[in-house]
């Protein structure tokens, strides 16, 4: 996924949540404490922290000025951010927050085969995606296509540092979960054992008692369509409807594939439910470019993942749950068996 995902992933993919324990009512307290709640415009969508006590207020300020710390950093929105600068050197020293991500990142990389690749950023240029849209003619698409292989991307701990080998990084498909990681962890130094974090399409749930999590149509973000059973964890939704550019004729999407350099035809969504919100975000970009049935088949795989993959099919929207329950359903929403996996606890 490109970083304009951070620009335009919006909270209608993950509808809402409420424990089951009160159905649809408020968040549940912890004794008489009150829910306190901030909210803030950060990586192009609206950021909500919540926690269920009084003194909450500092502790969910600090957790979002985490993440507007990390947009500055990870960022290639920004010529300034440090991902800019790293990418227009072609390498050399970074914080520890940007070697942590790209630590990530990479092995992300490695454990998905390569449909998620941070190095997309050539990609993202050649079609203008933080811009007006552009096709590019097939010589284009062939230079920007020849840069792009997580694989020449070396670390180094000991600096800490990074070599791009030719590369240019694009992080957009796993910045955010990133964040919600280090916001969540600002808020259990700080005290705080329960509470979410919902960053638009990606939602983080600490120690909270199950919950049921509305995930939207793929292309319709205003109608629920599936509702599931989480316990704590990431929710990452990834779907090429959220961002459409228009250009010679075409509609380009913002997750692009990158073995073949284009965007992804594919009118489908991928929920992933982790422990963490960088596998979530990194994992539901992959299994979109993955494809169903490759999707079904690498989950089946690896049983720590928990996934919902919704595709439109006429007039209705097939749904396949793969180590995860699904309560509930809209009328237009065909469920297809699940197939014999671990469910509902995944795991790293």
């Amino acid at each position: 996924m490109t970083s304009s995902a951070w620009r335009r992933r919006i909270a209608g993919i993950v509808m809402s949540c409420a424990c089951l324990a009160s159905a649809a009512g408020p968040a549940p307290r912890v004794g008489n404490a009150a829910t306190v709640t901030r909210s803030r415009w950060l990586m192009g969508t609206l950021w909500t922290a919540v926690a269920d006590r009084d003194s909450a207020g500092p502790a969910l300020d600090a957790a979002l000025d985490t993440v507007a710390s990390l947009e500055r950093r990870l960022s290639n929105w920004s010529p300034a951010s440090e991902l800019s600068r790293l990418n227009a050197a072609g390498g050399g020293v970074v914080s520890e927050p940007l070697f942590a991500v790209l630590d990530s990142a990479l092995v992300l990389a490695a454990a998905t085969g390569g449909a998620f690749d941070p190095t997309v950023e050539p990609l993202t240029l050649a079609w203008d995606l933080r811009g007006k849209g552009r096709v590019p003619n097939d010589a284009e698409l062939a230079a920007a296509r020849a840069r792009v292989g997580f694989a020449r991307v070396t670390l180094d701990p000991e600096r800490p540092g990074v070599a791009l080998g030719g590369a240019s990084l694009d992080l957009g498909g796993i910045g955010k979960g990133f964040a919600l990681d280090r916001a969540a962890a600002v808020l259990r130094a700080r005290g705080f054992a329960t509470g979410s974090l919902d960053a638009g399409g990606q939602r983080l749930l600490m120690g909270t008692e199950p919950c049921s999590v509305w995930v939207a149509h793929p292309t319709q973000r205003d109608r629920p369509a599936v509702c599931l059973r989480l316990g704590p964890g990431s929710l990452s939704t990834s779907a090429q409807s959220e961002h459409t550019l228009a250009a010679g004729g075409h509609g380009i999407g913002h997750i692009l594939d990158p073995r073949t350099g284009r965007p992804l035809a594919s009118t489908a969504s991928v929920s992933v439910f982790m422990p963490t919100g960088t596998a979530a975000d990194a994992y539901s970009t992959a299994l979109l470019v993955m494809g169903r049935e490759r999707a079904r088949d690498f989950v089946a795989s690896h049983p720590g993942i928990g996934a919902l993959w919704l595709e439109p099919h006429g007039g209705h929207v097939v749904a396949e749950a793969w180590n995860l329950d699904i309560v509930a359903s809209a009328p237009f929403v065909t469920v297809n068996p699940a197939p014999s996996t671990t469910r509902n606890h995944p795991h790293p």
